[in-house]
């Protein structure tokens, strides 16, 4: 199941980390190397994801799309989270080479790369597909992430827009003002908004939240949506479901290859992956799309009102400066974010 996206994920460098990539490195005769694919030559690209079996489906559907497009040119070998290397350390792998390509979560290096935290996703930066799809490739967020990963050694493809990002609670909820004596799961940076409401927030992990609302540990969770609650079965224990307008898509991931291998790719192949993955990422994102419509059902469907929304943005600030105190392209790509909520009404 997709985890959580909101926690603001440091990843710190250890001596048994550095030995896991070195081990994995020197046995690099198990995997195939990246060849040269020119003259009808196969290039084979060794990518890890972070998801679970549960979505083994979908990533074959991307080989199968690469290797039919490029006519067999593209043999993309997909390993699931972990099996390689551990999830937090795939991007330090994808830099070193140990990986050539990786479906990641930018959370997961928030403490390697100043931009990482804010594109995975922040309160209230977007509230719609339309709003992030037009900071991406109208107001320039793209164009900035491909530089910022390029002066990682990492060529940066596409995003791929996740699902909703929603409140889960007992009690039907139609107010930010209901929440106040309600217990909320939630991250750090959900919980930097809600506190600023008096909504008391405590954080516990995913495997943790069934048995927390039924036993009254907590009364609600921000986590994601009907299909993500649906599959945690946590609709036997709570079935009102408040949009929040917070976050939609509720997260982004994306798929990123060594820079090194991208450029020993002939220019044929690197515009059948360009395009390939960007259709995938629709279809992955279309995906979830349906998941939450036929999951909808099972839960009582209740919506925040637009002056919450409004008040949530502009508790959101206080989150927003902290990702722009990162860095000055942070700090660039913060105000993209403040012009286009500026420009829907959603900021003063």
């Amino acid at each position: 199941m997709h985890n959580n996206k909101f926690a603001l994920l440091s990843i710190a460098t250890s001596v048994k980390a550095g030995l896991a990539c070195l081990a994995l490195a020197g046995s690099a005769m198990a995997f195939p190397i990246t060849v040269l694919a020119q003259d009808g030559e196969v290039i084979e690209i060794r990518m890890q994801r972070y998801t679970g079996t549960e979505e083994d489906a979908i990533f074959q559907r991307l080989q199968d799309m690469l290797h039919e497009a490029s006519d067999g040119r593209i043999k993309l070998n997909i390993f699931r989270g972990g099996e390689l290397v551990p999830n937090d350390q795939m991007f330090a792998a994808l830099r070193s080479g140990t990986l050539q390509a990786i479906y990641g979560y930018g959370g997961y290096w928030g403490g390697q790369m100043d931009t990482a935290v804010l594109e995975s996703g922040i309160p209230m930066a977007w509230t719609s597909l339309e709003e992030a799809q037009e900071l991406w490739d109208e107001r320039g967020l793209g164009e900035l992430l491909t530089e910022n990963y390029a002066e990682q050694g990492v060529h940066y493809t596409v995003p791929v827009f996740g699902g909703k990002f929603d409140l889960l609670t007992k009690e039907p909820v139609e107010s930010l003002a209901d929440m106040s004596e309600l217990r909320i799961r939630a991250t750090p940076s959900v919980s930097a908004v809600l506190n600023h409401f008096g909504i008391p927030t405590v954080y516990i992990p995913p495997q943790e939240f069934y048995i927390a609302l039924s036993t009254n540990a907590i009364d609600g969770l921000v986590y994601g949506g009907p299909y993500d609650y649906s599959v945690l079965k946590l609709n036997e224990v709570a079935t009102s479901y408040t949009e929040m307008h917070m976050l939609y898509p509720g997260f982004v991931d994306n798929v990123l290859v060594n820079q090194n291998v991208w450029n020993r790719m002939p220019e044929d192949l690197q515009n059948t992956f360009m395009e390939v993955t960007a259709e995938w990422a629709d279809y992955r994102h279309q995906m979830f799309v349906e998941w939450n419509e036929e999951a909808a059902h099972m839960f009582e469907i209740t919506t925040l009102p637009e002056s919450d929304v409004l008040a949530m943005t502009e508790a959101a600030q206080e989150v927003w400066d902290a990702e722009a105190e990162k860095s000055p392209r942070a700090a660039e790509a913060i105000e993209m974010i403040r012009d286009m909520a500026r420009d829907q009404g959603r900021l003063e």
